[in-house]
């Protein structure tokens, strides 16, 4: 069975660290890249999530890279509420070491898409 190729873009709060880890677990599935986005918590907050995950289950050969820090025709709108102020409180996370990919998580996607045959890749817009 062939793997079905993803790129992940998140807010990470509790649900996108589900999704995250379903996705890693998952043998069916190669994921390529993650990349964030302002949602559930603040760019710098979702960021570091996303990196304390992917730290957590040792997924250090993934990069990882911010997108947007504000939504294109909107104010921010978080969810503290919901996530709590660090965007996955309740979570007991080391700070992560793990290098964010300095590249613009728009320009990671493409070159993602580009070095990979048209049409073999899914992006999967969970954040935001």
């Amino acid at each position: 069975m062939s793997n079905n190729k993803i790129i992940i873009d998140c807010d990470p709060g509790h649900d996108d660290a589900m999704a995250i880890f379903l996705a890693l677990g998952n043998s069916n599935i190669e994921l390529l890249a993650v990349t964030t986005v302002v949602g559930n918590q603040t760019l710098d907050k979702v960021t570091h999530n996303a990196r304390a995950i992917m730290e957590f289950v040792s997924a250090n050969d993934i990069p990882i890279a911010a997108g947007c820090s504000r939504p294109l025709v909107r104010t921010i709108q978080t969810a503290p509420e919901v996530h709590g102020t660090t965007g996955l409180d309740g979570t007991h996370l080391p700070d992560p070491k793990l290098p964010i990919d300095q590249r613009h998580a728009v320009d990671l996607i493409i070159d993602t898409l580009k070095s990979h045959p048209p049409k073999t890749i899914t992006l999967v817009p969970i954040g935001g």
